[in-house]
């Protein structure tokens, strides 16, 4: 996320240097961008902070010089970020001009947004967890890692593809996130993303629950899988252990082994195919994961373009 401030906000008396210093601090733990300058439109060459420069002199030594660092942090832009249209939030005292991209907010409105970590909404927030840390690419399920075990990004259970449907449209409502999330709607949508079945029969004919959910949703902030469910990213050696873990009389494993032969010779519309309800929630399975069943399995390509979007929403 990119936040910009005025650079006047440090000009005001000191009643606000609690409210400011804690900004900075959130967004430095978050990893967001900070700019500071007299218009959010300034380029970068012509970006001034004077009040700013002014504000950390005030400071003891140690204070200053922490602060100069932070601040070296957040200036930092990623290209993914640029590219992806992440989004920003524009903190001033005075009203922004009309036709400047981004959503105004107060200056503690703004600490409290920058210290949200990304909630990245899902119909199971335990097994829709487990999927995507399995099926990633190994840098970027190492990346996933990190940023939860750091607390930059959490997963939000829904119920539902048509439950998670009603969240969406009930907190896109500016009244109703401010009294259910305490932020307006717009910070409500810049720090969710959402990932939701396909579940159709075919690639060009995603569910209508599917459909009407994409309707509704940012499309950088967002991902519909191009698979079924999360039961179709699951290799055939995946299906096989999970076969003889689950599995106990002989006969019907060889036949439940002939018909996962047949089903992963089925070519893409395997993708498709309702599977049987024995593999539900076979990413939280106790197994020996191997990487390249996955690479082999073609999913990384979509995994990839999914967490770099991930990236850009932080």
């Amino acid at each position: 996320m990119i936040i910009w401030l005025h650079d006047r906000l440090f000009a005001n008396d000191r009643q606000g240097d609690l409210a400011l210093l804690t900004l900075l601090r959130n967004a430095a733990a978050r990893g967001h961008t900070l700019i500071i300058s007299n218009s959010p439109n300034s380029p970068f060459h012509r970006r001034s902070s004077s009040y700013f420069e002014q504000w950390i002199s005030t400071f003891p030594v140690r204070l200053e010089e922490e602060l100069k660092l932070i601040r070296q942090q957040l200036m930092i832009v990623s290209a993914n970020s640029t590219v992806r249209g992440t989004g920003r939030l524009l903190v001033s005292a005075r009203k922004i001009p009309d036709g400047i991209t981004g959503c105004q907010i107060s200056l503690e409105e703004a600490v409290r947004a920058a210290a949200q970590p990304l909630y990245v909404l899902v119909e199971n927030q335990i097994n829709d967890a487990a999927f995507l840390r399995r099926v990633m690419p190994p840098v970027w399920s190492k990346k996933l890692l990190q940023w939860e075990s750091e607390g930059k990004l959490r997963y939000e259970h829904s119920g539902g593809i048509d439950t998670m449907r009603n969240i969406v449209m009930f907190y896109t409502q500016d009244d109703k996130a401010r009294l259910a999330f305490g932020l307006p709607a717009q910070i409500w949508q810049l720090g969710h993303f959402i990932i939701y079945d396909h579940d159709g029969k075919n690639a060009e004919n995603p569910s209508q629950s599917s459909m009407d959910l994409k309707k509704i949703c940012v499309q950088n902030r967002s991902h519909r899988l191009l698979r079924r469910c999360q039961e179709n990213y699951l290799p055939k050696e995946v299906m096989l252990a999970i076969i003889e873990k689950r599995i106990t009389d002989p006969n019907d494993r060889i036949q439940r082994r002939i018909k996962i032969d047949q089903h992963c010779s089925g070519g893409d519309q395997r993708h498709f195919t309702k599977l049987d309800k024995l593999f539900k929630n076979g990413f939280t399975e106790e197994i020996a994961w191997v990487e390249d069943w996955f690479k082999n399995d073609g999913s990384w390509p979509e995994m990839t373009e999914l967490a770099e979007k991930i990236a850009a929403a932080m």
